[in-house]
């Protein structure tokens, strides 16, 4: 496996920022490195100036590129409690004026775990067809990797252990079908949710969200992005509205972001947005 040395990751980040208008500067170095020499392997290129070639020279390839360089979610009902929480105590709170007019956001899409997990959670509370849900991703073929429903079926089966965990109505497999080497979601499930094409500084985030699900999303950013992308979560909540991040994600304390929220359930990482 080819392994970069940190001038050729600057390298890589100038040239993308140069010919794409993308700036990965803002990402954790150690993380960036890793997912770079992932898609080199997957790619089967043999040096930093493969790629930089072809990022170069193939213009359609930045889009694969995008893709493969996010990190996907590799099972459905990731933190099964949390999933729990949303059911048992969340969504029960909620005034029924508030439904009618309720956004959920989904930042950074990649794979589609935590869309489809979302989407079958609000079908067994009977709200799927009531709320409006967007899901962003930087990358077109995410977004239809995504559509597709397809999803490895050797990654199922820790999917289908949480969804018991999570104590769902039904068994998970109600909701795929098996396919050879693949299991299909069913894409019923997300008919009516909005997709959008942004970029890592979330430029096309929507607005009057009430609900953000962002988990294991801050962790690959570097300090001073994740104050930037905290900052845009907070001005995309309406007022009050509940952001959750990953397990591993609470918001640091004496930072800018902590003026911005408040912990509502620590242990799932849970925050509420301050009116500043």
């Amino acid at each position: 496996m080819v392994e970069l040395g940190i001038v050729d990751i600057r390298e890589i980040i100038r040239l993308i920022k140069n010919h794409y208008n993308f700036d990965f500067s803002s990402f954790s170095l150690t993380s960036f490195k890793y997912r770079l020499e992932h898609v080199i392997a997957k790619n089967n290129l043999n040096s930093a100036e493969s790629l930089f070639r072809k990022l170069t020279d193939e213009p359609d390839f930045f889009d694969v590129f995008l893709h493969q360089l996010c990190v996907p979610s590799s099972e459905m009902f990731r933190d099964p409690s949390v999933w729990r929480w949303l059911r048992e105590s969340y969504f029960p709170s909620l005034e029924e004026k508030h439904i009618m007019n309720f956004k959920i956001w989904l930042p950074y899409c990649v794979s589609g775990g935590e869309l489809y997990s979302l989407a079958i959670l609000l079908k067994e509370i009977d709200l799927l067809n009531t709320v409006k849900i967007f899901a962003t991703s930087f990358s077109n073929h995410s977004i239809e990797d995504i559509k597709s429903g397809v999803y490895p079926f050797k990654k199922n089966e820790v999917s289908i252990e949480n969804y018991k965990r999570f104590q769902g109505d039904s068994d998970l497999s109600n909701y795929f079908k098996r396919e050879k080497y693949n299991v299909v979601r069913d894409t019923s499930l997300i008919k009516n949710v909005e997709f959008i094409k942004d970029d890592i500084n979330f430029n096309n985030a929507p607005k009057n969200i009430k609900l953000i699900l962002m988990r294991n999303v801050v962790i690959y950013f570097n300090p001073s992005h994740q104050e930037t992308v905290l900052k845009t979560m907070h001005e995309s909540l309406s007022a009050y509205g509940t952001l959750i991040i990953g397990l591993k994600e609470q918001i640091k304390p004496n930072t800018n972001a902590q003026g911005l929220f408040e912990a509502v359930e620590l242990n799932e990482s849970v925050y509420k947005r301050k009116v500043v």
